[in-house]
């Protein structure tokens, strides 16, 4: 899920508040919370003809006009096999942590609706990309924790500026390795997360506040009760799931699993903020 807002609803007051309520919701077991990262670059082909390191040769073929490079951070949460993670309507997974030791790299071609996972391919297709200049930087950070079977992360989203842009909020469901046995499951989770965004907005939604006297102000309840409406209905669209469609685009659908999958969803994600 991510945030969809307008630029200025997006605060990092928003985030925190979405992150705290989250937690005191689904943190049940008071399990420890623990920090996880992941990096989205863009870099785009230069336009210079004649720009430092062009290609000529035939190594310059399979070269992609605009390349995301996606690096997700080992430290996620524990686990062991494969978890699923929710994508919309459908459910997607990725391998534990557990097994991992280093960082991973994952460049998603969009415009070809492909993705290079390979550490040798990546580390090939990366020079063969001298040619691109970077024109964006995402980092994605937060805490995540474990409550019972299922894995939470809340994780804020940064600009290469260094300001907030928005919040990404992900669900794993570890006992299963097939996605369609998690989905009922994970839609009952999600339902949690739901009341999780309405405490926030209780929060921010302030309605009969009496005056220095002690009386409540009537004469504009209408109007205020339309304001309430509204603020409600804003921050209870704000967070959306990436649709199924994002892993089909990129034939992922038949199988959603492991990095390749998790990082179209963080592309997919960041973009959306920007738009």
């Amino acid at each position: 899920m991510y945030w969809r807002q307008p630029a200025n609803r997006r605060t990092m007051q928003n985030y925190l508040e979405l992150a705290r309520a989250v937690s005191s919701r689904l943190n049940v077991l008071d399990a420890r919370e623990t920090r996880w990262s992941a990096e989205v670059t863009l870099r785009r082909r230069a336009n210079e003809p004649d720009a430092p390191g062009m290609f000529v040769s035939l190594t310059a073929r399979d070269v992609a006009e605009e390349v995301f490079h996606v690096t997700l951070d080992a430290s996620g949460g524990a686990g062991s096999g494969f978890v699923a993670r929710e994508t919309g309507d459908g459910v997607a997974t990725a391998p534990s942590s557990s097994a991992l030791v280093a960082d991973r790299s994952v460049l998603v071609l969009r415009a070809e609706r492909r993705c290079v996972e390979d550490p040798i391919e990546v580390k090939e297709y990366a020079h063969r990309c001298a040619t691109h200049r970077l024109t964006h930087r995402a980092k994605i950070e937060g805490t995540q924790f474990w409550s019972g079977d299922f894995a939470v992360r809340v994780g804020k989203v940064e600009n290469m500026q260094g300001t907030y842009a928005g919040a990404v909020l992900e669900f794993e469901y570890g006992p299963v390795s097939v996605p369609e046995a998690a989905e009922p499951a994970l839609r009952e989770f999600t339902h949690f997360a739901t009341e999780a965004l309405r405490d926030v907005v209780s929060g921010d939604v302030r309605g009969d506040v009496p005056d220095e006297k002690g009386t409540r102000n009537t004469a504009d309840d209408g109007q205020s009760q339309r304001k309430e409406n509204k603020d409600a209905s804003e921050y209870e669209n704000a967070l959306v799931a990436v649709p199924d469609s994002t892993l089909a685009a990129f034939g992922l659908n038949a199988r959603p699993f492991g990095d390749a999958a998790a990082a179209t969803l963080y592309v997919a994600c960041v973009m959306s903020m920007q738009s």
